[in-house]
């Protein structure tokens, strides 16, 4: 089997712990996994983790040159999973990120999508949905992007992009950890047949 699934969601949605609980689930049963995380650890990717510590708050980051060091991170990852012949990759994040998290005029939703017209495409999406004073509550306040304001923006995002996208499928992540896993597992069962 050879699979690539992404998972999307909000700053304090639960992704990454579920990406966690889910790679877990999936080596139990016998599946081989890697989670990938953006940025990636190629080259590019490191530029790109420079470039967020470098500056000290969103207004100050260039979004066109961030935007477009995410694609080209995006491509790395696009020949790691050509080259996978029996893995399941698990993304925590993917290009959906890039345009729901793009909050400034400075750049057009659709110049993103075009940018990343050769980014890998992913077998399934799931988006983790949780309210934004939810959200706000599970983050660590030093974080540069979670701000209750660009939360909520940033979930609007999220939920235009689930409407235009039907392979994107969004899971109530409000509930405990172990029921959203639980969805989880359920959802790539009724979907992957696994």
């Amino acid at each position: 089997i050879k699979m690539y699934i992404v998972l999307e969601g909000i700053d304090g949605s639960g992704k990454t712990t579920q990406c966690q609980l889910l790679s877990e689930s999936l080596k139990n049963m016998g599946y081989d996994v890697e989670i990938v995380v953006e940025p990636t650890q190629s080259e590019i990717g490191k530029l790109i983790r420079k470039q967020l510590q470098d500056d000290t708050s969103t207004t100050d980051i260039n979004q066109q040159k961030l935007s477009l060091l995410f694609a080209a991170d995006r491509l790395t990852l696009k020949h790691k999973i050509q080259n996978s012949t029996d893995k399941i990759i698990l993304s925590d994040r993917s290009y959906y990120s890039s345009i729901a998290y793009q909050n400034s005029d400075s750049i057009d939703p659709k110049w993103i999508e075009i940018i990343n017209k050769y980014a890998p495409k992913p077998d399934l999406t799931i988006l983790f949905d949780v309210d934004e004073d939810v959200a706000i509550e599970r983050c660590d306040e030093t974080e540069v992007f979670e701000k209750l304001d660009f939360l909520r923006k940033t979930r609007k995002n999220y939920l235009r992009l689930l409407e235009e996208n039907s392979e994107m499928i969004k899971i109530d992540s409000t509930g405990s950890i172990d029921d959203v896993k639980y969805e989880v597992l359920k959802l790539l069962s009724d979907k992957l047949d696994l």
